[in-house]
């Protein structure tokens, strides 16, 4: 074992950081063969892809498209099942941040769909740069950002480029708003007003740069059309691009242009950090991934493998620091950790039960992962903003205290009804063909001896750090049910949902 992960404890906070939740032996064999070698073994297990497995269920079910029961299926497969559980992982945080959605004007092929998830999951461990300009041109994001077809200024038809990706590469995939100094805070002017990354300007520029790319085939990426593509000379953020350019010249100037930013690294630092690990990360933890970005020890930037392991195993979190109340300098470990957002919440209660499809040939979207039950659904945010506004702070102590708690912003009171109707359903299990079992004979097994079973539930789902204070809960709720007579199904039934209710198992620290 390395130092950095110097306990059971530590190593499964770990694991629930880094994947969607540890199964039976997945601590232990993180424990056992360290996390550097942990992190060699992920980085070297071949993409579990979905598009190929979505049609396989297509096929299965006779449908005459990939449709998005398919997809669904495919992707808590891959959650659930894949070995590539880090690559799954930074591939579903990186769709939060590179939003696409079918929704909001975005594409109803969901091949196209599933064709971008696989994107993310190629370009997770590979550097920033490819990553962006395949963003660009994935023709579902050209869909949903109206990048496809945009073409040069038609003065007789008072026609321009469009200017939706423009912006939106610059605001919110490498930029932001703001400059930022070394320290991450937004750069003031003399009169003490944050000074703007960029300007409309700058948004009609790019939108010329990025004019002259089309789809296709939503399996494939955009492809250049010439005489739509804006051959004049452009200017953005001070850099030239040159008259006669070709699309791909353009488009490569550009991807450069962002990707050697200042901003870049510290924005996109900022943004992994909050997908993956806690809420409040210090500006020094900020700095430290920002650094990783910019150089990989190896003078590459962009490296996300080396940006990945920096976010993962940084001081602060290994040791449990966040950002002080209202934004000042020191530590504070009362702000550690952040709220899970309903999808993942729902991975970790089914990868802790270890649960299986009743139906061996497919997986079914038996959680029913819609709006109506969980607030989100892969790759189906409302706006391109993501499923909850970055700095969304709930009323009252987290917002009086100057912090943030984004993922707050999808639970309110009926969606967490719902989302606990779909973990009761799957901790209840069904024999139907489409439902999802797992194996209770330990449980049941264990019930009825406390101790045992505290033991069990701690390892199944605290990585064998329960909190005291959730346990002595569970044993008084077990001793009720005996009193009252309730079969042994039951008591198992009911001290699982008071798991999956639990703060302590709804927070990630």
């Amino acid at each position: 074992m390395t130092e950095t992960l110097n306990s059971q404890a530590q190593a499964a906070k770990f694991i629930y950081r880094a994947t969607f939740g540890p199964k039976a032996n997945d601590v232990a064999h993180l424990m056992d063969i360290g996390v550097d070698n942990w992190f060699e073994e992920q980085f070297n297990r071949p993409p579990e892809l979905h598009l190929d497995l979505a049609r396989k269920y297509r096929e299965i079910t006779g449908n005459k498209a990939t449709n998005v029961y398919c997809r669904r299926g495919a992707w808590w497969c891959r959650i659930l099942e894949a070995k590539d559980q880090l690559r799954q992982r930074v591939a579903f945080a990186l769709s939060e941040i590179f939003v696409m959605s079918k929704r909001n004007g975005g594409p109803s092929n969901d091949e196209g769909l599933l064709t971008y998830q696989d994107l993310l999951l190629n370009h997770a461990f590979g550097n920033f740069r490819d990553l962006l300009e395949q963003v660009t041109l994935n023709p579902a994001m050209g869909t949903f950002l109206s990048l496809n077809g945009s073409k040069k200024a038609n003065p007789k038809k008072n026609s321009f480029p469009d200017e939706n990706y423009a912006r939106e590469v610059m605001q919110l995939f490498t930029l932001g708003l703001w400059k930022l100094g070394a320290n991450g805070l937004p750069v003031s002017d003399k009169e003490g007003k944050p000074v703007p990354t960029y300007s409309q300007q700058d948004v009609e520029e790019m939108a010329r740069v990025l004019t002259g790319w089309t789809i296709s085939d939503y399996t494939k990426p955009m492809h250049p059309v010439s005489n739509d593509h804006d051959m004049g000379q452009k200017e953005i953020l001070g850099h030239v691009f040159p008259e006669g350019q070709s699309p791909e010249q353009d488009l490569s100037q550009a991807m450069d242009l962002l990707f050697n930013h200042a901003n870049t690294p510290i924005y996109f630092a900022t943004l992994l950090i909050k997908r993956l690990t806690i809420s409040n990360p210090r500006r020094t933890y900020i700095a430290r991934v920002a650094d990783a970005f910019r150089d990989n020890g190896y003078g590459v930037r962009g490296d996300l493998k080396a940006v990945i392991k920096a976010v993962l195993l940084d001081s602060d979190v290994l040791e449990g620091k966040a950002m002080s109340d209202h934004q000042e300098n020191g530590r504070s470990t009362s702000n550690f950790g952040k709220v899970k957002e309903p999808l993942v919440a729902m991975a970790n209660l089914a990868r802790a039960l270890e649960v299986t499809s009743n139906d061996h040939s497919r997986w079914w979207d038996f959680a029913n992962m819609d709006y109506n039950n969980f607030g989100q659904a892969p790759l189906e945010a409302p706006t391109v903003f993501n499923f909850y506004e970055a700095d969304y702070a709930p009323k009252g102590e987290i917002s009086n205290k100057e912090l943030v708690a984004p993922e707050f912003n999808i639970l309110d009171m009926d969606t967490f009804r719902t989302i606990s109707n779909r973990m009761w359903a799957v901790i209840e299990g069904t024999g139907h063909r489409r439902g999802w079992r797992w194996d209770r004979r330990e449980f049941e097994q264990k019930v009825t001896n406390p101790g045992l079973y505290m033991d069990l539930l701690s390892d199944r789902f605290f990585g064998g750090d329960m909190p005291s204070d959730l346990a002595n809960f569970l044993k008084n709720m077990l001793l009720e049910q005996n009193q009252s007579g309730q079969p042994v199904a039951q008591q198992v039934n009911n001290t699982l949902f008071a798991i999956q209710c639990s703060p302590e198992f709804r927070c990630q620290g």
